[in-house]
């Protein structure tokens, strides 16, 4: 009996596990908005951030129940997706730190260190890798470089003076704005699309919250906040 009672206790504690949500760190800031609003109407849900490539291996070991990124990436990926939620698109955005002036993307040659998001493993790293290649400024900025883990350490380069400019999203720089010195916004004719997804994994609607998740990323509140946070 004794051993009945674990178990059904188990059982009862394996089922009330929070849905958990995992993203790509440039996107924190919106997860965690919506995140917020459901907190409000007493719906809690975990989240988690990490590159692309690590929340999907999380995934396939069934770790994660929506995953809210790239497109392309989990187009591609091999994961039992049952339904997309679309964002909007995302910007790829060269924020450049105060005391440094430039003015269009010609003159990234003038400076002296770039940081970027790993171009293998992060939406804005691949795009950033895209811009360089099609405006002829790869071989030119090779040396200049510096390749981080995503975009929230790219920030933290920027703001701390290690760089002169540094590849983001939008996102990241609606929330630091004041913090940088300016901003060159790319031609969107220079990467392919980055449009953002919510992926709802299998499995995912056997957690309680699952649909009241999804339907928040469908409401009103949430589109208030991708375009807060420049995906349109």
């Amino acid at each position: 009996m004794k051993k009945f009672l674990l178990l059904m206790a188990a059982v009862f504690a394996f089922g009330n596990e929070n849905l958990l949500v995992s993203a790509g760190g440039g996107y924190k800031k919106i997860v965690e908005a919506v995140a917020q609003n459901l907190k409000k109407d007493g719906v809690n849900i975990d989240t988690s951030f990490a590159n692309i490539k690590a929340i999907m291996a999380q995934a396939k070991e069934g770790k994660t129940d929506v995953i809210v990124g790239d497109e392309d990436f989990l187009k591609k990926s091999d994961l039992k997706i049952t339904e997309y939620v679309n964002l909007g698109s995302g910007a790829l955005v060269l924020a450049i730190k105060k005391g440094v002036k430039i003015e269009k993307v010609d003159e990234l040659k003038t400076l002296s260190r770039i940081a970027m998001p790993d171009a293998a493993k992060t939406v804005y790293g691949k795009r950033a890798s895209e811009f360089m290649q099609k405006a002829n400024l790869s071989g030119e900025l090779k040396d200049k470089i510096l390749a981080v883990a995503g975009v929230p350490q790219v920030v933290t380069y920027i703001l701390n003076g290690e760089v002169d400019a540094g590849f983001i999203n939008q996102t990241e720089l609606n929330a630091h704005k004041d913090e940088f010195g300016s901003f060159i916004l790319i031609d969107k004719a220079l990467y392919a699309p980055a449009n953002i997804v919510a992926a709802k994994l299998e499995g995912c609607e056997k957690k309680a919250d699952c649909e009241k998740f999804i339907n928040e990323l469908k409401s009103e509140r949430s589109k208030e906040i991708y375009a807060k946070f420049g995906i349109r």
